[in-house]
């Protein structure tokens, strides 16, 4: 039964592989001739939901009334594997990611990152990061929400990982909300380091939680202190949770 998870897990990610170089393609010729942000949303959603089906893994989503609450935020997520991503991508709509500045030299995929709006995040360039996000704030008004990761990469730790302030300064510059969300049982679908997602299990479970939003009025960027540590407590407690 485990050489048979094992070539499943195989043939699953070269499928994936096209897979995405397809929707890729198919996102920057869409974009390029008829940039409609609904088509855009599709080929992330249909990515998300490719990801969990040919990796076999169901997701179960909570919360998910809280995400009609408010348009334009700053969504917080914990990062600790690739999943994490598509399991935002399935599991919610109408959203951007932050990315780390070297995903964008992939080719097709990066232009279709660009195409869509994706943040490119320069680790270790704090000015540069602020600058990007400062260029961004006016996408609030048309009800964007991006997504972060506070944590600042992938990690895996039994507690959530002390949060950075980029995403809180992000929100507050800009006035608009954060949602905090948890994503439970990625890690173990698809670990850090590992090539192949769920290698050693024939089907896996995801649960990702929606937390209420949270505003960001009256806070400034020097008094953020305890806007952080309460959406910490509130993540954490999630993340913790049995």
């Amino acid at each position: 039964m485990k050489l048979v998870i094992y070539i499943r897990a195989m043939i699953a990610a070269v499928l994936f592989a096209v897979g995405t170089g397809v929707l890729s393609a198919i996102g920057v010729v869409s974009n390029i001739i008829f940039n409609r942000r609904k088509f855009d949303n599709f080929i992330v959603e249909i990515w998300g939901k490719l990801a969990f089906f040919l990796f076999n893994v169901e997701l179960k989503v909570y919360g998910l009334e809280n995400m009609d609450k408010v348009k334009g935020a700053v969504i917080l997520f914990n990062h600790a594997s690739f999943m994490d991503i598509f399991t935002i991508c399935k599991g919610l709509h109408n959203i951007r990611f932050g990315a780390k500045i070297e995903l964008f030299k992939i080719p097709v995929l990066g232009a279709c990152m660009r195409r869509f709006g994706t943040l490119p995040i320069a680790r270790g360039n704090r000015e540069e990061v602020f600058r990007v996000y400062e260029e961004a704030k006016v996408r609030f008004a048309r009800g964007e929400r991006f997504c972060l990761s506070p944590e600042g990469g992938r990690f895996r730790a039994d507690q959530l990982l002390p949060f950075k302030a980029g995403p809180f300064v992000f929100a507050i510059n800009a006035q608009v909300p954060l949602i905090p969300v948890v994503i439970k049982g990625a890690y173990e679908v698809w670990p850090k380091g590992k090539i192949l997602a769920n290698s050693d299990r024939w089907k896996r479970t995801i649960e990702l939680h929606v937390l209420p939003p949270v505003e960001t009025k009256g806070y400034t960027t020097e008094t953020r202190g305890p806007l952080q540590e309460k959406i910490y407590k509130m993540m954490n407690d999630v993340y913790t949770s049995h």
